[in-house]
């Protein structure tokens, strides 16, 4: 029977560039993702992968990926990738209650939930969680007290769900990317100019001087949950060139 992983948010960006990994070595993989069409296109590049559309904010939507986790894979999951999300930039003043709300059952709440509805299938195979976070969750930046606030309780969940899960053999670790060139920004709303901006900015605050792309994202995370290491577990593994440490 071959491995079984789940990537939320996975038809783009990171989340497609793990599912690529996993693909290419013999997995059955499942991506989510809240775009059909970009569910479709990715169908379309890698034959026979599995898609469904789920948005990480909406708890109904759950039932779905359980009932096909234990339908069609027996109820067998190796790898849970907690990757859905998106970014929502905004200063403190005038901040409201659905900024961060829509922040935190993305980031927070939808990760939490679909993790303890996997658990009994993680139980059977000793499997592993990977929550990808950001380095903003590590280091503070004005202007994202929903967004930054959200990805800092996503590093403390990792470590609370490793210790919690370590008696079960489940394995929980994060990876925390900087800046990475992915269509994030663009679907956040920003037009090309402001994006062309933001890069600029982000690029002079990072040591080794450059964006990172979504192979250095995927290397470490592969390094995290690849199957080379056993005995690791409760890790952050920034990725972002020394931004979070300058």
């Amino acid at each position: 029977m071959n491995n079984k992983i789940l990537i939320t948010g996975g038809s783009s960006g990171i989340g497609k560039g793990i599912a690529e990994h996993f693909y290419k070595q013999g997995w059955d993989v499942l991506i989510t993702g809240r775009n059909l069409s970009k569910l479709d296109a990715v169908a379309s590049e890698m034959p026979g992968i599995q898609t469904m559309v789920y948005h990480s904010s909406d708890e109904s939507e759950l039932v779905q990926i359980v009932d096909f986790i234990q339908d069609q894979w027996d109820g067998r999951l190796d790898i849970l990738v907690n990757n859905g999300g998106h970014v929502a930039i905004g200063a403190l003043d005038g901040l409201e209650a659905d900024s961060l709300l829509e922040m935190y059952r993305a980031h927070l709440i939808g990760p939490s939930l679909l993790t303890s509805k996997c658990l009994e299938f993680l139980k059977r195979t000793k499997g592993q969680v990977l929550n990808v976070t950001s380095s903003h969750g590590i280091k503070a930046y004005p202007q994202t007290t929903a967004y930054a606030s959200a990805k800092a309780g996503l590093n403390m969940l990792t470590r609370v769900w490793a210790l919690e899960l370590a008696p079960l053999g489940i394995r929980v670790n994060a990876i925390a990317p900087g800046p990475t060139n992915t269509g994030i920004l663009k679907a956040a709303g920003f037009d090309d100019q402001t994006v062309k901006e933001i890069h600029a900015h982000e690029k002079g605050e990072i040591p080794l001087n450059r964006r990172g792309e979504v192979a250095d994202v995927v290397e470490n995370a592969i390094a995290l949950i690849g199957g080379k290491t056993t005995w690791t577990t409760g890790v952050l593994l920034p990725t972002d060139g020394g931004m979070s440490i300058s």
